[in-house]
Protein backbone atom coordinates (compact mmCIF):
# COMPACT_ATOMS: atom_id res chain seq x y z
CA UNK A 1 0.00 0.00 0.00
CA UNK A 2 2.56 2.24 0.74
CA UNK A 3 4.10 1.43 -2.22
CA UNK A 4 1.47 2.10 -3.89
CA UNK A 5 1.25 5.77 -2.53
CA UNK A 6 5.04 6.43 -3.34
CA UNK A 7 4.54 5.11 -6.97
CA UNK A 8 1.22 7.71 -7.39
CA UNK A 9 3.17 10.39 -5.85
CA UNK A 10 6.03 10.54 -8.00
CA UNK A 11 3.74 9.82 -11.15
CA UNK A 12 2.60 13.61 -9.87
CA UNK A 13 5.82 15.22 -9.46
CA UNK A 14 7.03 14.25 -12.77
CA UNK A 15 3.65 15.39 -14.67
CA UNK A 16 4.46 19.00 -12.59
CA UNK A 17 8.18 18.63 -13.17
CA UNK A 18 8.05 17.75 -16.96
CA UNK A 19 4.95 20.85 -16.85
CA UNK A 20 7.97 23.43 -16.13
CA UNK A 21 10.73 21.94 -17.91
CA UNK A 22 9.65 24.24 -20.94
CA UNK A 23 10.05 27.71 -21.24
CA UNK A 24 6.65 28.43 -23.50
CA UNK A 25 4.56 25.51 -22.20
CA UNK A 26 0.88 26.35 -21.51
CA UNK A 27 0.20 24.32 -17.85
CA UNK A 28 -3.24 23.49 -17.14
CA UNK A 29 -3.73 23.21 -13.30
CA UNK A 30 -7.40 21.88 -13.16
CA UNK A 31 -9.49 18.72 -13.39
CA UNK A 32 -9.45 16.80 -16.35
CA UNK A 33 -13.17 16.55 -16.31
CA UNK A 34 -15.73 19.14 -17.49
CA UNK A 35 -17.67 19.07 -14.55
CA UNK A 36 -14.95 19.89 -12.44
CA UNK A 37 -13.51 22.84 -14.54
CA UNK A 38 -17.19 24.16 -14.20
CA UNK A 39 -16.84 23.98 -10.79
CA UNK A 40 -13.66 25.64 -10.56
CA UNK A 41 -15.18 28.61 -12.08
CA UNK A 42 -12.68 28.97 -14.30
CA UNK A 43 -9.91 27.31 -16.25
CA UNK A 44 -6.04 28.09 -15.23
CA UNK A 45 -3.38 28.43 -17.66
CA UNK A 46 0.25 29.27 -16.17
CA UNK A 47 3.04 30.17 -18.26
CA UNK A 48 6.34 28.70 -16.93
CA UNK A 49 9.91 30.57 -17.67
CA UNK A 50 13.29 28.92 -17.06
CA UNK A 51 16.78 30.39 -16.14
CA UNK A 52 16.82 33.55 -14.41
CA UNK A 53 12.65 33.10 -13.04
CA UNK A 54 14.06 29.93 -11.69
CA UNK A 55 16.35 31.56 -9.74
CA UNK A 56 14.12 33.66 -7.96
CA UNK A 57 11.74 30.88 -6.58
CA UNK A 58 14.54 29.51 -3.89
CA UNK A 59 12.84 28.46 -0.73
CA UNK A 60 11.36 30.72 1.92
CA UNK A 61 11.04 33.49 -0.93
CA UNK A 62 7.44 35.23 -1.45
CA UNK A 63 6.24 35.86 -4.99
CA UNK A 64 3.85 38.98 -6.36
CA UNK A 65 2.49 36.91 -9.42
CA UNK A 66 1.87 33.75 -10.55
CA UNK A 67 4.56 32.66 -12.41
CA UNK A 68 6.38 33.21 -9.55
CA UNK A 69 3.65 31.17 -7.42
CA UNK A 70 4.38 28.12 -9.65
CA UNK A 71 7.52 28.36 -9.45
CA UNK A 72 7.38 28.42 -5.73
CA UNK A 73 4.72 25.66 -6.06
CA UNK A 74 7.40 23.02 -8.25
CA UNK A 75 10.08 23.92 -5.28
CA UNK A 76 7.87 22.70 -2.56
CA UNK A 77 6.32 19.49 -4.04
CA UNK A 78 10.45 18.51 -4.93
CA UNK A 79 11.34 18.93 -1.43
CA UNK A 80 12.02 15.50 0.81
CA UNK A 81 10.64 15.17 2.43
CA UNK A 82 7.17 16.89 1.55
CA UNK A 83 5.89 19.82 2.80
CA UNK A 84 3.62 19.90 5.71
CA UNK A 85 0.25 21.07 4.73
CA UNK A 86 0.76 24.09 7.07
CA UNK A 87 3.33 25.41 4.51
CA UNK A 88 0.86 24.58 1.59
CA UNK A 89 -2.07 26.58 3.45
CA UNK A 90 0.34 29.76 3.78
CA UNK A 91 1.21 29.07 0.01
CA UNK A 92 -2.65 29.10 -0.67
CA UNK A 93 -3.14 32.08 1.66
CA UNK A 94 -0.88 34.05 0.12
CA UNK A 95 -2.49 33.11 -3.29
CA UNK A 96 -5.85 34.54 -1.43
CA UNK A 97 -4.16 37.97 -0.73
CA UNK A 98 -3.78 38.15 -4.44
CA UNK A 99 -7.32 37.02 -5.46
CA UNK A 100 -6.07 34.63 -7.04
CA UNK A 101 -8.82 32.35 -5.96
CA UNK A 102 -8.84 30.44 -9.18
CA UNK A 103 -5.26 29.60 -8.56
CA UNK A 104 -5.62 28.04 -5.13
CA UNK A 105 -8.48 25.35 -6.32
CA UNK A 106 -6.59 24.57 -8.84
CA UNK A 107 -3.45 23.70 -6.85
CA UNK A 108 -5.45 22.37 -3.83
CA UNK A 109 -6.32 19.84 -6.33
CA UNK A 110 -2.41 18.89 -6.93
CA UNK A 111 -2.14 18.59 -3.11
CA UNK A 112 -4.58 16.71 -2.85
CA UNK A 113 -3.15 14.00 -5.76
CA UNK A 114 -0.01 13.81 -3.93
CA UNK A 115 -2.01 12.50 -0.84
CA UNK A 116 -0.83 15.02 1.49
CA UNK A 117 -3.20 14.75 4.48
CA UNK A 118 -5.23 18.12 4.66
CA UNK A 119 -6.84 19.43 7.03
CA UNK A 120 -9.86 21.94 8.56
CA UNK A 121 -7.98 25.34 7.93
CA UNK A 122 -7.42 23.69 4.51
CA UNK A 123 -10.72 23.25 3.48
CA UNK A 124 -11.62 26.73 5.39
CA UNK A 125 -9.17 28.59 2.31
CA UNK A 126 -11.48 26.57 -0.33
CA UNK A 127 -14.62 27.45 1.02
CA UNK A 128 -13.38 31.32 1.27
CA UNK A 129 -12.39 30.66 -2.40
CA UNK A 130 -15.27 29.20 -3.58
CA UNK A 131 -17.77 31.88 -1.82
CA UNK A 132 -15.42 34.96 -3.47
CA UNK A 133 -16.31 33.25 -6.61
CA UNK A 134 -19.92 33.24 -5.76
CA UNK A 135 -20.05 29.80 -6.24
CA UNK A 136 -21.83 29.31 -2.16
CA UNK A 137 -22.85 25.93 -3.02
CA UNK A 138 -19.86 24.29 -3.59
CA UNK A 139 -18.42 26.02 -0.50
CA UNK A 140 -21.54 23.77 1.14
CA UNK A 141 -19.56 20.72 -0.53
CA UNK A 142 -16.25 21.36 0.72
CA UNK A 143 -18.49 21.75 4.10
CA UNK A 144 -20.08 18.50 3.90
CA UNK A 145 -16.87 16.75 2.52
CA UNK A 146 -14.99 18.64 6.19
CA UNK A 147 -17.58 15.96 8.41
CA UNK A 148 -17.40 13.63 6.23
CA UNK A 149 -13.65 13.53 6.76
CA UNK A 150 -14.36 13.41 10.48
CA UNK A 151 -13.37 16.68 11.24
CA UNK A 152 -14.71 19.27 13.22
CA UNK A 153 -16.15 22.38 11.61
CA UNK A 154 -14.43 25.70 13.43
CA UNK A 155 -16.03 28.82 13.38
CA UNK A 156 -13.64 30.24 10.57
CA UNK A 157 -15.62 27.90 8.13
CA UNK A 158 -19.11 28.83 9.50
CA UNK A 159 -18.19 32.59 8.97
CA UNK A 160 -17.16 32.04 5.69
CA UNK A 161 -20.38 30.19 4.70
CA UNK A 162 -22.31 33.29 5.69
CA UNK A 163 -20.41 35.65 4.44
CA UNK A 164 -20.68 33.90 1.01
CA UNK A 165 -24.50 33.29 1.09
CA UNK A 166 -24.51 37.58 2.01
CA UNK A 167 -22.34 37.95 -1.11
CA UNK A 168 -24.85 36.24 -3.27
CA UNK A 169 -27.80 37.89 -2.06
CA UNK A 170 -29.06 34.93 0.27
CA UNK A 171 -29.61 36.57 3.43
CA UNK A 172 -32.35 35.02 5.07
CA UNK A 173 -30.35 31.80 4.49
CA UNK A 174 -27.52 33.54 5.77
CA UNK A 175 -29.21 34.40 9.06
CA UNK A 176 -30.67 30.41 9.49
CA UNK A 177 -27.25 29.47 8.92
CA UNK A 178 -26.02 31.60 11.79
CA UNK A 179 -28.50 30.14 14.16
CA UNK A 180 -27.29 26.70 12.98
CA UNK A 181 -24.14 27.08 13.98
CA UNK A 182 -25.39 28.55 17.53
CA UNK A 183 -27.58 25.70 17.87
CA UNK A 184 -24.35 23.29 17.63
CA UNK A 185 -22.86 25.23 20.66
CA UNK A 186 -20.55 27.69 18.54
CA UNK A 187 -20.03 30.56 19.96
CA UNK A 188 -19.71 33.23 16.48
CA UNK A 189 -17.11 35.27 16.53
CA UNK A 190 -16.83 38.82 15.64
CA UNK A 191 -16.66 38.47 12.15
CA UNK A 192 -19.58 36.00 12.13
CA UNK A 193 -21.70 38.34 14.51
CA UNK A 194 -21.02 41.44 12.36
CA UNK A 195 -21.79 39.76 9.01
CA UNK A 196 -25.19 38.20 10.33
CA UNK A 197 -26.04 41.86 11.40
CA UNK A 198 -25.14 43.57 7.82
CA UNK A 199 -27.65 40.20 6.68
CA UNK A 200 -30.36 41.16 9.01
CA UNK A 201 -30.47 44.84 7.80
CA UNK A 202 -29.90 44.19 4.40
CA UNK A 203 -33.82 42.11 4.75
CA UNK A 204 -34.87 44.84 6.85
CA UNK A 205 -34.93 43.10 10.20
CA UNK A 206 -32.89 45.68 11.89
CA UNK A 207 -34.89 45.72 15.42
CA UNK A 208 -33.32 41.94 14.85
CA UNK A 209 -29.74 42.93 14.44
CA UNK A 210 -30.27 45.69 17.49
CA UNK A 211 -31.26 42.73 19.54
CA UNK A 212 -28.11 40.49 18.45
CA UNK A 213 -26.14 43.36 18.70
CA UNK A 214 -27.29 43.57 22.41
CA UNK A 215 -26.63 39.53 22.63
CA UNK A 216 -23.14 40.12 21.25
CA UNK A 217 -22.21 42.14 24.27
CA UNK A 218 -23.93 40.16 26.75
CA UNK A 219 -22.22 37.01 25.36
CA UNK A 220 -18.69 39.10 25.79
CA UNK A 221 -18.23 39.60 22.16
CA UNK A 222 -16.74 43.35 21.67
CA UNK A 223 -18.47 45.04 18.53
CA UNK A 224 -16.37 47.07 16.21
CA UNK A 225 -16.86 50.34 14.61
CA UNK A 226 -18.01 48.31 11.28
CA UNK A 227 -20.93 46.81 13.44
CA UNK A 228 -22.23 49.38 14.82
CA UNK A 229 -22.02 51.76 11.45
CA UNK A 230 -24.40 48.68 9.66
CA UNK A 231 -26.89 48.96 12.61
CA UNK A 232 -26.86 53.17 12.59
CA UNK A 233 -27.03 53.11 8.88
CA UNK A 234 -29.63 50.98 8.80
CA UNK A 235 -31.98 52.52 11.44
CA UNK A 236 -31.57 56.19 10.24
CA UNK A 237 -32.79 55.02 6.49
CA UNK A 238 -35.69 53.09 8.64
CA UNK A 239 -36.23 56.93 9.97
CA UNK A 240 -35.37 55.82 13.10
CA UNK A 241 -33.55 58.14 14.46
CA UNK A 242 -33.88 58.32 17.85
CA UNK A 243 -33.04 54.68 18.38
CA UNK A 244 -29.74 54.99 16.00
CA UNK A 245 -28.57 57.96 18.40
CA UNK A 246 -28.85 55.89 21.20
CA UNK A 247 -26.64 53.28 19.84
CA UNK A 248 -24.11 55.80 19.27
CA UNK A 249 -24.65 57.11 22.42
CA UNK A 250 -23.66 53.39 23.68
CA UNK A 251 -21.22 52.88 21.15
CA UNK A 252 -19.46 56.54 22.57
CA UNK A 253 -19.93 54.82 26.09
CA UNK A 254 -17.89 52.14 25.18
CA UNK A 255 -14.99 53.94 24.19
CA UNK A 256 -15.14 52.66 20.74
CA UNK A 257 -14.17 56.56 18.80
CA UNK A 258 -16.89 57.25 15.83
CA UNK A 259 -15.50 58.37 12.09
CA UNK A 260 -17.00 60.16 9.21
CA UNK A 261 -19.06 57.17 7.94
CA UNK A 262 -20.92 57.13 11.68
CA UNK A 263 -21.81 60.59 11.23
CA UNK A 264 -22.56 60.82 7.48
CA UNK A 265 -25.48 58.31 8.39
CA UNK A 266 -26.40 60.40 11.19
CA UNK A 267 -26.91 63.15 9.43
CA UNK A 268 -28.58 62.05 6.58
CA UNK A 269 -31.15 60.22 9.47
CA UNK A 270 -31.45 64.02 10.89
CA UNK A 271 -31.80 65.49 7.54
CA UNK A 272 -34.28 62.46 6.27
CA UNK A 273 -36.57 63.56 9.56
CA UNK A 274 -36.63 67.12 9.26
CA UNK A 275 -34.09 67.82 12.18
CA UNK A 276 -32.00 69.12 9.86
CA UNK A 277 -31.84 72.55 12.43
CA UNK A 278 -29.69 70.01 14.25
CA UNK A 279 -27.15 69.16 11.57
CA UNK A 280 -24.63 71.97 11.93
CA UNK A 281 -24.14 71.50 15.53
CA UNK A 282 -23.59 67.62 14.66
CA UNK A 283 -20.66 68.99 12.06
CA UNK A 284 -19.27 71.28 14.87
CA UNK A 285 -19.01 67.78 17.30
CA UNK A 286 -17.38 66.12 14.55
CA UNK A 287 -14.23 68.53 13.75
CA UNK A 288 -14.01 69.22 17.59
CA UNK A 289 -13.17 65.28 17.35
CA UNK A 290 -10.74 66.12 14.61
CA UNK A 291 -12.75 64.38 12.44
CA UNK A 292 -13.02 66.19 9.17
CA UNK A 293 -16.57 66.18 6.98
CA UNK A 294 -15.55 64.73 3.54
CA UNK A 295 -17.71 65.72 0.27
CA UNK A 296 -20.77 63.53 1.43
CA UNK A 297 -21.08 65.10 4.70
CA UNK A 298 -21.28 68.70 3.10
CA UNK A 299 -23.59 67.32 0.44
CA UNK A 300 -26.02 66.07 2.66
CA UNK A 301 -26.50 69.47 3.97
CA UNK A 302 -26.52 70.48 0.63
CA UNK A 303 -29.38 68.49 -0.94
CA UNK A 304 -30.95 68.81 2.28
CA UNK A 305 -31.41 73.01 1.94
CA UNK A 306 -31.79 72.72 -1.75
CA UNK A 307 -34.72 70.52 -1.36
CA UNK A 308 -36.22 72.95 1.69
CA UNK A 309 -36.03 76.14 -1.13
CA UNK A 310 -33.22 77.38 0.75
CA UNK A 311 -30.76 78.01 -1.68
CA UNK A 312 -28.55 80.62 -0.81
CA UNK A 313 -27.80 78.81 2.42
CA UNK A 314 -26.45 75.67 0.17
CA UNK A 315 -24.33 77.86 -1.64
CA UNK A 316 -23.06 79.17 1.62
CA UNK A 317 -22.33 75.50 2.57
CA UNK A 318 -20.77 74.69 -0.72
CA UNK A 319 -18.18 77.98 -0.30
CA UNK A 320 -17.49 76.84 3.18
CA UNK A 321 -16.86 73.24 1.58
CA UNK A 322 -14.05 75.14 -0.33
CA UNK A 323 -12.68 76.75 2.05
CA UNK A 324 -11.81 73.43 4.22
CA UNK A 325 -10.16 71.76 1.01
CA UNK A 326 -13.00 69.69 0.29
CA UNK A 327 -14.01 69.78 -3.63
CA UNK A 328 -17.25 70.09 -4.72
CA UNK A 329 -18.40 67.11 -6.72
CA UNK A 330 -21.22 65.88 -9.52
CA UNK A 331 -23.70 65.15 -6.76
CA UNK A 332 -22.95 68.49 -5.50
CA UNK A 333 -23.72 70.53 -8.10
CA UNK A 334 -26.46 68.65 -9.28
CA UNK A 335 -28.21 69.14 -5.83
CA UNK A 336 -27.83 72.98 -6.22
CA UNK A 337 -29.38 72.84 -9.74
CA UNK A 338 -32.18 70.59 -8.60
CA UNK A 339 -32.85 73.62 -5.82
CA UNK A 340 -33.32 75.85 -8.33
CA UNK A 341 -35.56 73.38 -10.84
CA UNK A 342 -37.83 72.78 -8.15
CA UNK A 343 -38.49 76.82 -7.88
CA UNK A 344 -38.95 76.97 -11.58
CA UNK A 345 -35.32 78.85 -12.05
CA UNK A 346 -34.22 77.00 -14.83
CA UNK A 347 -31.82 79.62 -16.23
CA UNK A 348 -29.68 79.55 -12.32
CA UNK A 349 -29.67 76.00 -12.73
CA UNK A 350 -28.46 76.56 -16.06
CA UNK A 351 -25.43 78.64 -14.60
CA UNK A 352 -24.67 76.14 -12.02
CA UNK A 353 -24.50 73.34 -14.65
CA UNK A 354 -21.61 75.76 -16.75
CA UNK A 355 -19.58 76.62 -13.61
CA UNK A 356 -19.87 73.27 -13.02
CA UNK A 357 -17.84 72.44 -16.16
CA UNK A 358 -15.66 75.39 -16.11
CA UNK A 359 -14.79 74.31 -12.76
CA UNK A 360 -13.03 71.40 -14.06
CA UNK A 361 -15.87 69.01 -13.01
CA UNK A 362 -17.40 67.05 -15.65
CA UNK A 363 -21.06 66.02 -16.05
CA UNK A 364 -22.35 62.64 -15.57
CA UNK A 365 -25.39 61.28 -17.19
CA UNK A 366 -27.55 61.91 -13.29
CA UNK A 367 -26.07 65.76 -13.80
CA UNK A 368 -27.24 65.95 -17.33
CA UNK A 369 -31.06 64.01 -16.41
CA UNK A 370 -31.57 66.35 -13.30
CA UNK A 371 -31.20 69.52 -15.67
CA UNK A 372 -33.17 68.07 -19.31
CA UNK A 373 -35.78 67.51 -16.91
CA UNK A 374 -35.98 71.00 -15.57
CA UNK A 375 -35.90 71.93 -18.82
CA UNK A 376 -39.23 69.86 -19.93
CA UNK A 377 -40.67 70.52 -16.53
CA UNK A 378 -40.76 74.41 -17.97
CA UNK A 379 -41.72 72.71 -21.32
CA UNK A 380 -38.03 74.45 -23.08
CA UNK A 381 -38.05 71.12 -24.73
CA UNK A 382 -35.34 72.01 -27.42
CA UNK A 383 -33.33 72.62 -24.98
CA UNK A 384 -33.44 69.45 -23.21
CA UNK A 385 -33.10 68.40 -26.75
CA UNK A 386 -29.75 69.54 -26.77
CA UNK A 387 -28.53 68.69 -23.60
CA UNK A 388 -29.64 65.09 -24.32
CA UNK A 389 -27.75 65.21 -28.16
CA UNK A 390 -24.33 66.62 -25.63
CA UNK A 391 -24.42 63.60 -23.03
CA UNK A 392 -23.14 61.64 -26.23
CA UNK A 393 -21.25 63.83 -27.30
CA UNK A 394 -18.82 63.81 -23.99
CA UNK A 395 -18.32 60.44 -23.99
CA UNK A 396 -21.54 59.75 -21.93
CA UNK A 397 -24.06 56.77 -22.31
CA UNK A 398 -27.70 58.11 -21.86
CA UNK A 399 -29.63 55.41 -19.68
CA UNK A 400 -33.26 55.20 -19.52
CA UNK A 401 -33.74 57.84 -16.94
CA UNK A 402 -32.29 60.31 -19.59
CA UNK A 403 -34.34 59.11 -21.95
CA UNK A 404 -37.62 58.44 -20.58
CA UNK A 405 -37.58 62.08 -18.76
CA UNK A 406 -36.65 63.44 -22.79
CA UNK A 407 -39.71 61.15 -24.10
CA UNK A 408 -42.14 62.70 -21.04
CA UNK A 409 -41.49 66.28 -21.80
CA UNK A 410 -42.00 65.66 -25.71
CA UNK A 411 -45.40 63.85 -24.97
CA UNK A 412 -45.76 66.53 -22.04
CA UNK A 413 -46.36 69.55 -24.83
CA UNK A 414 -47.92 67.09 -27.90
CA UNK A 415 -44.83 66.02 -29.97
CA UNK A 416 -45.21 62.51 -29.92
CA UNK A 417 -44.04 61.94 -33.47
CA UNK A 418 -40.59 62.94 -31.73
CA UNK A 419 -41.03 60.64 -28.64
CA UNK A 420 -41.92 57.53 -30.82
CA UNK A 421 -38.44 58.46 -32.81
CA UNK A 422 -36.53 59.06 -29.15
CA UNK A 423 -38.20 55.51 -28.55
CA UNK A 424 -37.00 53.27 -31.52
CA UNK A 425 -33.52 55.14 -31.20
CA UNK A 426 -33.44 53.71 -27.49
CA UNK A 427 -34.05 50.47 -28.85
CA UNK A 428 -31.48 51.32 -31.21
CA UNK A 429 -28.54 52.30 -28.97
CA UNK A 430 -28.91 48.91 -26.68
CA UNK A 431 -30.97 50.89 -23.81
CA UNK A 432 -33.40 48.74 -22.95
CA UNK A 433 -36.48 50.65 -21.65
CA UNK A 434 -38.60 49.80 -18.45
CA UNK A 435 -42.09 50.01 -16.96
CA UNK A 436 -41.80 53.72 -16.79
CA UNK A 437 -40.47 54.02 -20.72
CA UNK A 438 -43.69 51.67 -21.62
CA UNK A 439 -46.22 53.58 -19.39
CA UNK A 440 -45.22 57.46 -20.57
CA UNK A 441 -45.22 56.47 -24.01
CA UNK A 442 -48.47 54.44 -24.19
CA UNK A 443 -50.24 57.58 -21.59
CA UNK A 444 -48.56 59.80 -24.52
CA UNK A 445 -50.10 57.61 -27.59
CA UNK A 446 -53.71 57.32 -26.01
CA UNK A 447 -53.98 61.29 -25.28
CA UNK A 448 -53.03 62.40 -28.43
CA UNK A 449 -55.87 60.05 -29.63
CA UNK A 450 -53.04 56.96 -31.12
CA UNK A 451 -55.42 54.58 -29.03
CA UNK A 452 -54.84 51.81 -32.33
CA UNK A 453 -50.61 52.47 -32.42
CA UNK A 454 -50.86 52.16 -28.08
CA UNK A 455 -52.62 48.95 -28.30
CA UNK A 456 -49.86 47.86 -31.08
CA UNK A 457 -47.10 48.83 -27.99
CA UNK A 458 -49.04 47.47 -25.55
CA UNK A 459 -49.20 43.75 -27.20
CA UNK A 460 -45.26 44.24 -28.38
CA UNK A 461 -44.25 44.86 -24.76
CA UNK A 462 -46.58 41.78 -23.71
CA UNK A 463 -44.40 39.82 -26.00
CA UNK A 464 -40.90 41.04 -24.59
CA UNK A 465 -39.03 40.43 -21.39
CA UNK A 466 -41.12 43.12 -19.62
CA UNK A 467 -44.50 42.70 -18.29
CA UNK A 468 -47.73 45.14 -17.97
CA UNK A 469 -48.09 46.40 -14.40
CA UNK A 470 -50.94 47.52 -13.28
CA UNK A 471 -50.39 51.53 -13.84
CA UNK A 472 -50.00 49.81 -17.61
CA UNK A 473 -53.29 48.65 -17.37
CA UNK A 474 -54.64 51.48 -16.03
CA UNK A 475 -53.34 54.01 -18.81
CA UNK A 476 -55.03 51.58 -21.55
CA UNK A 477 -58.41 51.17 -19.68
CA UNK A 478 -59.02 54.94 -19.07
CA UNK A 479 -57.72 55.49 -22.40
CA UNK A 480 -60.63 52.91 -24.48
CA UNK A 481 -63.37 54.25 -21.63
CA UNK A 482 -62.54 58.15 -22.88
CA UNK A 483 -62.29 56.98 -26.46
CA UNK A 484 -65.53 55.22 -26.21
CA UNK A 485 -64.71 51.44 -26.50
CA UNK A 486 -66.10 50.51 -23.62
CA UNK A 487 -66.02 46.69 -24.43
CA UNK A 488 -62.41 46.65 -25.13
CA UNK A 489 -61.41 48.02 -21.66
CA UNK A 490 -63.85 45.19 -20.40
CA UNK A 491 -61.25 42.96 -21.88
CA UNK A 492 -58.43 44.48 -20.49
CA UNK A 493 -60.24 44.38 -17.13
CA UNK A 494 -60.90 40.42 -17.37
CA UNK A 495 -57.26 40.37 -18.79
CA UNK A 496 -55.69 41.40 -15.50
CA UNK A 497 -57.04 38.55 -13.25
CA UNK A 498 -55.70 35.94 -16.24
CA UNK A 499 -52.35 37.84 -16.17
CA UNK A 500 -53.01 37.14 -12.10
CA UNK A 501 -53.07 40.81 -11.33
CA UNK A 502 -55.60 42.07 -8.96
CA UNK A 503 -56.82 45.55 -9.93
CA UNK A 504 -56.15 47.71 -7.00
CA UNK A 505 -58.43 51.17 -6.32
CA UNK A 506 -57.13 53.04 -9.28
CA UNK A 507 -57.98 50.40 -12.10
CA UNK A 508 -61.71 50.26 -10.37
CA UNK A 509 -62.25 53.56 -10.33
CA UNK A 510 -60.80 53.87 -13.86
CA UNK A 511 -63.70 51.16 -14.88
CA UNK A 512 -66.29 52.56 -12.76
CA UNK A 513 -65.79 55.74 -14.46
CA UNK A 514 -66.09 53.91 -17.85
CA UNK A 515 -69.20 52.50 -17.68
CA UNK A 516 -70.98 55.45 -15.31
CA UNK A 517 -69.90 57.67 -18.77
CA UNK A 518 -71.84 54.88 -20.96
CA UNK A 519 -75.17 55.20 -18.55
CA UNK A 520 -74.49 51.48 -17.28
CA UNK A 521 -75.05 52.61 -13.49
CA UNK A 522 -76.14 48.88 -12.07
CA UNK A 523 -72.87 47.88 -13.57
CA UNK A 524 -70.93 50.60 -11.83
CA UNK A 525 -72.89 49.89 -9.31
CA UNK A 526 -72.27 46.11 -8.97
CA UNK A 527 -68.56 46.88 -9.79
CA UNK A 528 -68.44 49.11 -6.87
CA UNK A 529 -69.59 46.18 -4.54
CA UNK A 530 -67.14 43.47 -6.55
CA UNK A 531 -63.78 45.44 -5.47
CA UNK A 532 -65.08 45.39 -1.54
CA UNK A 533 -65.98 41.53 -2.01
CA UNK A 534 -62.31 40.94 -3.94
CA UNK A 535 -60.44 43.10 -0.50
CA UNK A 536 -60.00 46.28 -2.20
CA UNK A 537 -62.10 48.67 -0.58
CA UNK A 538 -63.61 52.04 -2.55
CA UNK A 539 -61.64 55.69 -1.54
CA UNK A 540 -63.09 59.31 -0.85
CA UNK A 541 -61.88 59.65 -4.86
CA UNK A 542 -63.95 56.52 -5.88
CA UNK A 543 -66.41 57.09 -4.12
CA UNK A 544 -67.04 60.92 -5.59
CA UNK A 545 -66.27 59.22 -9.32
CA UNK A 546 -69.54 56.94 -8.75
CA UNK A 547 -71.53 59.62 -7.32
CA UNK A 548 -70.99 61.77 -10.01
CA UNK A 549 -71.40 59.14 -12.36
CA UNK A 550 -75.26 58.71 -11.28
CA UNK A 551 -75.69 62.37 -10.99
CA UNK A 552 -74.64 63.09 -14.48
CA UNK A 553 -77.14 60.26 -15.41
CA UNK A 554 -79.77 62.43 -13.48
CA UNK A 555 -80.13 59.17 -10.70
CA UNK A 556 -80.56 61.54 -7.87
CA UNK A 557 -81.80 58.98 -5.87
CA UNK A 558 -78.97 56.52 -6.21
CA UNK A 559 -76.83 59.67 -5.74
CA UNK A 560 -78.41 60.22 -2.47
CA UNK A 561 -77.75 56.34 -0.94
CA UNK A 562 -73.98 56.52 -2.70
CA UNK A 563 -72.92 60.13 -0.42
CA UNK A 564 -74.70 58.96 2.67
CA UNK A 565 -72.75 55.75 2.69
CA UNK A 566 -69.46 57.89 1.45
CA UNK A 567 -70.26 60.16 4.76
CA UNK A 568 -70.53 57.21 6.57
CA UNK A 569 -67.10 55.79 5.90
CA UNK A 570 -65.39 59.27 6.65
CA UNK A 571 -65.23 60.64 3.05
CA UNK A 572 -66.63 64.06 1.92
CA UNK A 573 -67.91 64.99 -2.07
CA UNK A 574 -64.93 67.50 -3.94
CA UNK A 575 -65.54 70.56 -4.98
CA UNK A 576 -66.83 69.11 -8.30
CA UNK A 577 -69.67 66.77 -6.95
CA UNK A 578 -70.93 69.36 -4.88
CA UNK A 579 -71.28 71.97 -8.15
CA UNK A 580 -73.27 68.99 -9.98
CA UNK A 581 -75.01 68.75 -6.11
CA UNK A 582 -76.50 71.86 -6.70
CA UNK A 583 -77.41 71.64 -10.41
CA UNK A 584 -79.35 68.07 -9.73
CA UNK A 585 -80.09 67.24 -6.24
CA UNK A 586 -83.00 68.76 -4.31
CA UNK A 587 -83.21 70.67 -1.08
CA UNK A 588 -83.39 67.48 0.57
CA UNK A 589 -80.52 66.10 -1.19
CA UNK A 590 -78.54 69.66 -0.41
CA UNK A 591 -78.75 68.84 3.34
CA UNK A 592 -76.99 65.86 2.79
CA UNK A 593 -73.97 68.00 2.72
CA UNK A 594 -74.00 69.35 5.81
Amino acid sequence: MMMAMAMKRQRVLMAISSSSSSSSASILFGLASQRSQTEMGMTFFLHTSSGSGRQKCQKGCSFTNIEDALCRFNDMVHMHPLPRIVDFNDFLSALVRMKQYGAVLSFSKQIELLLIERNVCHFSILINCYCRLQRVDFGFSVFGKIIKLGFEPNVVVFSTLINGLCIEGKFARAVEFFDEMVERGYRPNLHAYTTVIKGLCKIGKTPVAVELLKKMDNEGCQPDVVTYITIIDSLCKDRLVKEAFDIFSAMKGKGIQPNVVIYNSLMHGLCNSDHQEEAPAFVNEMMSLNIMPDVITFNILVDTLCKKGKISEAQGIVKTMIEKGVEPNTVTYSSLMNGYLLQNRVSEARKVFDAMITKGCIPDAFSYNVLINGCCKAQRIDEAKQLFDEISFRGLIPNTASYNTLISGLCQVGRILEAKYLFKDMHAKGCSPDLITYSILLDGLSKQGYIDEALDLFREMQNSYLKPNLVIYNILIDAMCKSGKLEEARELFSELYVKGLLPNVQVWTTIISGLCREGLLDEAFTALRQMERDGCPPDGWCYNVIVRGFLRNNDASGAKQLLQEMFDRGFSADAHTRTLMGDLLSNDGMAILV
